[in-house]
Formats: C-alpha cells, sequence, structure tokens
C-alpha cells in the first residue's frame, strides 16, 4: 500500500472524486468532521463511492483479500460510513457525511455487465482521514426527512435536500431511480441489468450509499415533476437476499 503521509489534504468540508471505468482519483488525504462528497462520472457504468472505515488492526491489503475471497459481502469488521450512490455517466451527485480520523477505502460496489462488483475491477482507493484543523462544519439544512428502517423507507413532505437517518439494525442505501413515465419501481427492479446504466423503466440519479444502524448522512436531488423509485439493494445479513426483495423499495410522486 502506497503512503499518504505526503499526499495533498482536500478542503475542510468539501472534497471532489471522480469515477472512470473502473478507478477513482482524487485526494489521499481529507479532513473529518462533516464532509461533503461531490462523485463526478466520466465512466460509461454506473458509479457510487462507498466509504468504508478500517479498524486500527486491519489495513488495506486485509480488505482487498477479504472481499476478493467473497464478493458478495463486506467483511464484518468493515464500517460503512456512506457516500454518493448511483451516479450515471456523464452526471455528478453530492452527499454530505460525516467521517471520524482514521484509515479508510473507498470502493464502488455496483456490479458490472457480467455481475462482478467494480470494487474488484480495481475501482478501491484508500484514503486517510484527519483530525479537522478548522471549525466544524454545521449539519446542511433539510428539506425532506428520509428515515430507514427494517426493511423499509418512511418519507416526510419536501424536496432537493435529503436528511436519511438510518434506526435499523442493518446497514442500508437509498438509491433514487427517475422512473419512466407508468413505470413502478418494482418495473425497473424487474428490469434491471447489471452494467446497463438506462433502462426503459428509468434510471438511478444518485441517493446515499451503505450506512450503518444509527448513523446518518446527507444527499440533494433536483427532483422535477414526476415519478421516482426509492430502493435498497444491499443484501440482507442472514438470507443474502436484497432488502427490496423484503420491501425495502418505494414508489414517490413529485408533483
Amino acid at each position: 500500500m502506497s503512503s499518504l503521509r505526503d499526499a495533498p489534504v482536500a478542503e475542510a468540508g468539501l472534497v471532489t472524486f471522480v469515477a472512470r471505468d473502473y478507478e477513482f482519483s482524487g485526494p489521499d488525504r481529507i479532513p473529518g468532521g462533516m464532509t461533503t462528497v461531490q462523485l463526478i462520472n466520466r465512466g460509461h457504468d454506473l458509479h457510487q463511492i462507498q466509504f468504508i472505515k478500517l479498524p486500527a488492526s486491519k489495513t488495506e491489503s486485509d480488505f482487498i483479500t477479504e472481499i476478493t475471497a467473497d464478493p458478495s459481502r463486506l467483511p464484518g469488521w468493515a464500517q460503512r460510513r456512506s457516500g454518493p450512490n448511483s451516479v450515471a455517466p456523464g452526471e455528478q451527485a453530492v452527499a454530505t457525511i460525516k467521517l471520524e480520523p482514521g484509515a479508510y477505502v473507498l470502493l464502488c460496489g455496483i456490479p458490472d455487465k457480467h455481475g462482478r462488483p467494480h470494487v474488484l475491477l480495481g475501482m478501491l482507493k484508500p484514503i486517510r482521514v484527519e483530525a479537522p484543523v478548522t471549525q466544524q462544519s454545521p449539519m446542511p439544512r433539510s428539506d425532506l426527512t428520509l428515515t430507514q428502517v427494517d426493511f423499509g423507507f418512511e418519507l416526510s413532505p419536501g424536496k432537493r435536500t435529503i436528511h436519511v437517518f438510518n434506526q435499523g439494525s442493518q446497514a442500508h442505501e437509498v438509491v433514487v431511480v427517475q422512473l419512466a413515465r407508468g413505470a413502478s419501481v418494482a418495473d425497473f427492479i424487474d428490469s434491471f441489468v447489471p452494467g446497463v446504466p438506462v433502462l426503459p423503466a428509468g434510471k438511478p440519479i444518485g441517493g446515499l450509499a451503505g450506512l450503518e444502524g444509527g448513523r446518518d448522512g446527507f444527499f440533494q436531488t433536483d427532483f422535477a415533476p414526476g415519478r421516482y423509485g426509492l430502493i435498497c439493494f444491499l443484501p440482507d445479513m442472514i438470507t443474502r437476499a436484497p432488502h427490496f426483495a423484503r420491501g425495502m423499495m418505494m414508489d414517490l410522486t413529485v408533483q
């Protein structure tokens, strides 16, 4: 693993990463605290950033060894800290999350057309989160609150900046899908093909990557009037079935 000691540090409270097929570019060290993460997708596939905090006893090499041996699940010691989710080619998304100091890896867990998670194709980047040296950035003002439970979503009215709070016992994500006219979120799931960013039933437009229970984060989406879907694709800890199979999907109409 390369040393991050002399790498430049991103601006406090704001960091930008660029996704390509299949790699991330961006700073190697960032300040901790409430951090706004921008993901720009310059690839040809869907991409996300999942922040994974490593325990003090584990390294990037440990993570790579375990995820290579079983790419269907994260190591039990991996700590999800979320990030921008499901960004279509040529688009960008923003999420605001709280990051504690320590060693992290960034990964994209979205599968390619062969079903291989992008992390196995090299889409993993180690970073170090430093103790903040300036005053902590405040939490963003939200227009809408999205509460994650086992296994569903609860919404309060609003739009644009969404505050996500995971009240469940498992990690959850939210993928926002802009649905085609007449399509439902179930239609999108039925037609979903890995490695195809735009489907006849709709296209992903962002959201928030995996978030541990008891944690919260924010993401921004410019909702035009129309139909949308909210989906959690993460696998159940016991059955390994995706959470949407247990009801964690929702149709939403924006007037």
